[in-house]
């Protein structure tokens, strides 16, 4: 009886995920940037698994990090769903506007692509530098960051009479 349970449950979780439509999608962490910072563009693939992900050439961009890849499993009341991300860090050479061409992804039975998505690259005269936005944590899996333990405080010292002789 169990073997049927866990057998039924099986092939539910493989129908759901197989009648999701695949999504691959792009995204900057900003469209426009000043000279000299780094941007951060990251490719999501969902509901599907790739066979082969090829990215772009980033051209007139400097591949600075990456490709760092991820990859997210949830069953949540039932509904599943799946992803994997693949994210560059990007930084421009010159004053512009660059694309970020589209990447594509290999599925079983089809090729995704992304969408070229413009980037304008601004004079930074002031050498102003930001980090690109830093993906937030789900809150249940979290941390508080950690804190200094607080310093003691130092009693004052006695003042010392001296009596001479």
């Amino acid at each position: 009886m169990m073997r049927k349970l866990l057998l039924l449950s099986i092939l539910c979780l493989s129908a759901t995920l197989a009648f999701a439509q695949a999504k691959f999608t792009v995204n900057v962490s900003s469209d426009s940037i000043l000279l000299g910072n780094r941007i951060k563009v990251t490719f999501t693939l969902e509901n599907a698994r790739a066979n082969a992900f090829d990215p772009p050439t980033f051209e007139g961009l400097q591949v600075v990090g990456g490709p760092n890849q991820s990859s997210n499993y949830s069953i949540i009341n039932g509904k599943v769903n799946q992803s994997q991300s693949y994210s560059f860090y990007l930084k421009p050479q010159e004053v512009g506007v660059f694309y970020i061409d589209p990447a594509s992804v290999e599925l079983d039975n089809e090729i995704l692509e992304t969408e070229p998505v413009p980037i304008k690259v601004v004079p930074n005269p002031d050498g102003i530098i930001t980090q690109p936005e830093q993906q937030q944590r789900h809150p249940f899996f979290s941390f508080p960051e950690p804190q200094q333990p607080p310093t003691p405080k130092k009693k004052p010292k006695k003042k010392r009479r001296i009596y001479r002789l």
